[in-house]
């Protein structure tokens, strides 16, 4: 039996549905669930997984503990993680501390903990190897301090004059390196960026819960 989280689900005949899970063995399943319209996103389940004719398949659900209560601005940045997740991480991939990882994340979102999401993303792209390195130039070197620098198209900072767009000082991208999410304006600079390397990332694929964030005014 599996620990597991619903990241997508969609209806499938009667009364089953079509899941992609999120398994404590790191790994993202598509499987087919019967009666699995009564389970939803945000519920730790326990189930057991099983292959039919190149198919795996769900049964024997149960909480596994309560459902994380989230609403409004904290639901959509949830569902935010699982679209990006469903997205970044391909089917049966292992990843390291996944499970663990997006368990706290969705906690943390659920308290209203903006830096969460900026985590999570920054997790997602390290583990899809789409994280640049933020502490030197694309050449190796160390950043000058008094230097401006912006994320070149190939992945790599470059040198540039302070008043190019997205040009950040050097600190400010060291901070971002990092990972100093309790500095605002770390957070601030990480939302633009990560929202960019997510882009990439997923191919430029539209991402609705993105669109409800932004509509809303909030962060995502």
């Amino acid at each position: 039996m599996n620990k597991l989280w619903v990241v997508r689900k969609h209806p499938y005949r009667e009364t089953s549905a079509l899941l992609t899970v999120l398994l404590d063995e790191n790994r993202l399943i598509r499987c087919i669930a019967r009666g699995g319209g009564k389970v939803s996103e945000f519920q730790p389940l326990f189930g057991v997984l099983a292959d039919k004719k190149g198919f795996s398949s769900l049964s024997k659900i149960e909480p596994a503990g309560p459902r994380v209560p989230l609403s409004g601005v904290e639901l959509v940045s949830a569902l935010y993680m699982n679209e990006i997740m469903h997205w970044m991480i391909p089917e049966g991939a292992e990843v390291e501390s996944l499970f663990e990882t997006y368990t706290r994340s969705v906690k943390d979102v659920s308290l209203g903990k903006i830096r969460a999401l900026r985590e999570y993303e920054r997790f997602l792209l390290e583990a899809a190897g789409h994280y640049p390195v933020l502490d030197r130039d694309r050449d190796g070197q160390i950043l000058r301090s008094d230097a401006w620098y912006r994320l070149h198209q190939d992945g790599g900072l470059v040198e540039v004059r302070g008043d190019e767009p997205d040009a950040l000082v050097a600190e400010q991208w060291s901070s971002l390196a990092m990972g100093n999410y309790d500095d605002m304006l770390t957070l601030k600079h990480s939302k633009w960026l990560h929202r960019s390397l997510v882009d990439v990332a997923i191919g430029g694929r539209r991402l609705v819960s993105r669109e409800i964030l932004m509509e809303l005014g909030k962060t995502g």
